[in-house]
């Protein structure tokens, strides 16, 4: 005959925890992370006086959830962690309680933890704790920069004139002595210019940028991850009109610093193929895979070639066009000058007065180390894992935010 729920209700005693099979994502990241270190870190910021807040485990683990499955929306995020079983196990909630307000998190970003570095340290503990497990090796690492726009009215935006001090970029504190104690070298005249910039009243912190693919007010965020499991190691984020190739460095420096992470190779875009990028990647002993950009005023093509043992030019007859003097122009450094009066191919070659000019990246070297190793099956193969391996996350970042 044909069966029929009678729909009586049954009193079961059972663990949460058994109804979250054991390949779930959150077992498996509950197995490697022990999150009660957050108590040590949030403590200075909640008072001995008073009722007992939320869990600071819980909210930190809820903004994971929202995060992982790119919940952008934080009342959204309380409703799936009230229905879904395996969010509330990882949360730490049981059947019977009560997820906490979407408010709790916009009022403890206001009122607890305002200019703390609460969150960067909890990021910073759980790399690290990524690095004990053996998660992350540093062996692969890969880098990039994504536009995430601010969430703003097109309508909010202001126009300001701001007074600025026209320098040369600062990539790194070793990398600028370094360059002070070249050959020739001067110190840039200072330059005062007025600039315009649009702004948002609403978020003030965003800036403007127009460029073929992104366009608006936003923010800069540069990642690192390493690729063997896909595991983010670092973070920053900046006004969207700076550049990837000047913020990398640092950005690298820090997670050397702070993580005491050891990064061996790292696997970049043609987007920091900048001479003072690859000398910096030499400088913190990274081993860098770079993506070459084909400049249209190369000096290899028109017959020269590149000495790297004796850091110099070669021309078509034989003849070194050593390095003479650095020459400071709109914001770069450049260098090589060498006269070629007398040369018989002088016709062939770039004329200014008589002479021969050689206008290259003052850390030229490091360049053509870098082209040479774009030519391995090895640079091939970290370029394959930096596609397969990141680009999941940063596709991901991409997909949470827009």
């Amino acid at each position: 005959m044909m069966g029929q729920k009678s729909g009586q209700i049954k009193i079961c005693i059972i663990g949460i925890g058994e109804l979250v099979p054991e390949n779930y994502l959150h077992k498996k990241i509950d197995k490697y992370i022990d999150f009660n270190f957050i108590y040590d870190l949030a403590r200075p910021y909640y008072s001995e006086m008073g009722r007992k807040s939320v869990d600071p485990v819980f909210m930190v683990k809820m903004m994971l959830i929202g995060y992982l499955y790119g919940i952008k929306s934080e009342r959204r995020l309380v409703e799936e962690i009230h229905l879904n079983i395996g969010y509330r196990w990882f949360c730490g909630f049981n059947i019977e309680d009560k997820i906490p307000e979407h408010s709790l998190f916009s009022q403890n970003r206001r009122r607890c933890f305002t200019d703390s570095k609460i969150f960067q340290d909890i990021f910073n503990q759980i790399v690290i704790e990524c690095m004990k497990k053996k998660l992350v090796t540093g062996e692969n690492m890969v880098s990039d920069g994504t536009f995430i726009p601010a969430n703003v009215a097109w309508d909010s935006r202001y126009e300001v004139t701001e007074t600025i001090q026209k320098s040369t970029v600062d990539y790194l504190d070793i990398l600028k002595k370094e360059l002070e104690n070249t050959s020739g070298y001067k110190k840039p005249p200072m330059v005062i210019e007025e600039k315009k910039l649009l702004k948002s009243h609403t978020d003030p912190d965003c800036c403007y940028v127009k460029q073929p693919r992104k366009k608006g007010l936003g923010y800069l965020c540069e990642m690192t991850v390493d690729t063997s499991n896909g595991i983010i190691t670092g973070v920053d984020c900046f006004g969207a009109n700076r550049r990837e190739s000047n913020i990398i460095l640092k950005h690298l420096q820090k997670q050397q610093e702070t993580l005491e992470l050891d990064i061996k190779h790292l696997t970049l875009d043609s987007g920091y193929d900048v001479g003072a990028v690859h000398r910096g990647l030499e400088l913190l002993d990274i081993i860098g895979c770079c993506s070459s950009i084909k400049f249209h005023n190369n000096a290899l093509k028109k017959g020269f070639e590149y000495d790297s043992a004796k850091d110099c030019f070669v021309c078509r007859m034989g003849k070194e066009l050593a390095f003479n003097k650095l020459i400071f122009k709109k914001g770069t450094f450049h260098y090589y000058r060498q006269e070629c009066i007398d040369c018989e191919n002088l016709q062939h070659c770039a004329v200014d007065y008589g002479r021969i000019r050689m206008n290259a990246s003052s850390h030229y070297g490091t360049m053509h180390r870098n082209r040479k190793r774009c030519l391995t099956n090895e640079y091939k193969h970290r370029k394959y894992c930096g596609q397969f391996g990141a680009k999941g996350p940063f596709r991901f970042l991409n997909a949470s935010i827009n």
